[in-house]
């Protein structure tokens, strides 16, 4: 997948509404079920449909588009999709009494992104938004800067995504830019995508984020309140910090116009060196 300027608003627009969008309609056409504990597959499109939505992702933070399907994990990955969904809970240690229980599938949970309520692009989707997660550890993976394979796995109400392994060199520019989520430029307001609601993050290799601050600004310089600001724990892809946007949306939303915020991260040691990350965020409806 071609890299995109994400400056350009209507070059992420075109991106969205041709690349990303037609992703989440895709059949996933299981042959499986969990009556009977049959793992099944899905449709190569819907695996291409999946893989599509990681990339695609990558592509809106600046990173390669580049990231492949490993069909041996995703076929491990489907008998994690159906134990998470047979036993409608997720653990990447599922114990052997699980219903639908095998040995792959246990190995394939504890190397995954899981999900339960959401499949295919749909699970994607809520690993970048990561609500619910203070580690922000599905984000992370599927925005690490080495990723170079994963594999997917699906039921109608679960997703098993292997991201671990396989991994890549890191571009040289994300020593230089780091990686934000919300991404540089313009950003898709969309369920899709993202929600100036959501948890925001910055990576960065090796960095060392613990006593780095944040300082957000609206389109016109004011300075915007946030919360939760602080360095993510370690062993999740790269070294993340995030933060929370806690000023109401009246002193920063121009919807249905664009809505832009400017960024800047300070003291964020480096090889113990410190430096700061200047950056903007335009949220656009497409």
């Amino acid at each position: 997948m071609a890299a995109i300027n994400t400056s350009s608003r209507a070059e992420v627009a075109a991106f969205y509404n041709t690349t990303m969008l037609p992703a989440f309609s895709v059949p996933m056409q299981w042959t499986g079920s969990t009556q009977g504990c049959v793992a099944g597959t899905t449709s190569a499109e819907y695996k291409a449909a999946v893989l599509n939505t990681v990339n695609s992702f990558r592509v809106l933070a600046g990173l390669p588009g580049n990231v492949s399907l490993n069909l041996t994990h995703s076929a491990m990955a489907q008998q994690a999709a159906l134990m998470m969904d047979a036993n409608s809970q997720l653990s990447h240690s599922p114990p052997t009494s699980w219903s639908c229980y095998t040995a792959d599938g246990a190995t394939a949970a504890g190397r995954s992104n899981l999900a339960l309520g959401n499949a295919g692009p749909n699970a994607v989707r809520a690993y970048i938004a990561d609500s619910g997660t203070s580690s922000l550890g599905h984000r992370r993976w599927v925005l690490y800067s080495r990723l170079g394979e994963v594999g997917t796995g699906d039921t109608t109400r679960a997703n098993s995504l292997w991201v671990f392994d396989g991994t890549v060199t890191a571009p040289a520019t994300v020593a230089e830019t780091g990686v934000a989520w919300p991404a540089r430029g313009y950003v898709p307001w969309t369920t899709k995508v993202a929600d100036p609601s959501h948890p925001w993050s910055f990576s960065l290799p090796g960095a060392d984020f613990s006593g780095a601050s944040v300082t957000m600004n609206n389109d016109q310089g004011k300075v915007l309140s946030v919360s939760n600001v602080g360095q993510l724990p370690s062993g999740y892809g790269d070294n993340t910090m995030s933060w929370k946007l806690d000023a109401p949306a009246s002193e920063w939303s121009r919807s249905p116009a664009d809505t832009k915020f400017n960024v800047q991260i300070s003291n964020v040691k480096v090889g113990g060196q410190a430096k700061s990350f200047q950056y903007s965020v335009t949220f656009f409806v497409p």
